[in-house]
């Protein structure tokens, strides 16, 4: 039996959908059963558009300055083991990270798409059971 969202597990879900989908502000309030003026507030408080724009930082180009850094210190005649230590641990902690049900999303998305040009059919149902998983994985918090 899944248990109820608090307020608290809708509004991370629902910041986490509109950071990484595509998804309008009306299909997150949906998804999230919360009223469009509740996502908006929550949108605003937040600083969702400003977190959003900030997101063109990826881990990726992260992990790659700190490689970069990590080498230039490397060639120094005397290395900081500290800073060598820091970057590594960085490092290993941008690129352990979990999955987030946006990226669930756009992935099934992805593959719909390709499935209804193999078989529409079977696509539509591949897509029901999706959005059921997403559903569960929603309702876990």
């Amino acid at each position: 039996m899944a248990k109820t969202m608090t307020i608290k597990d809708k509004k991370g879900v629902a910041e986490d959908l509109f950071l990484n989908t595509d998804k309008t502000q009306k299909e997150i309030a949906t998804i999230v059963k919360v009223t469009e003026k509740t996502l908006g507030k929550w949108k605003d408080e937040g600083e969702w558009e400003l977190l959003r724009q900030a997101q063109t930082v990826t881990a990726k180009n992260i992990i790659h300055n700190l490689y970069k850094k990590s080498y230039e210190e490397s060639l120094k005649d005397d290395p900081s083991a500290d800073k060598m230590i820091k970057y590594a641990g960085a490092i290993e902690k941008l690129s352990n990270r979990k999955v987030t049900i946006s990226q669930i999303i756009n992935v099934f998305k992805d593959f719909t798409t390709y499935a209804f040009g193999e078989n529409p059919e079977v696509a539509k149902s591949i897509n029901e059971l999706m959005r059921g998983y997403v559903d569960t994985k929603i309702n876990e918090g």
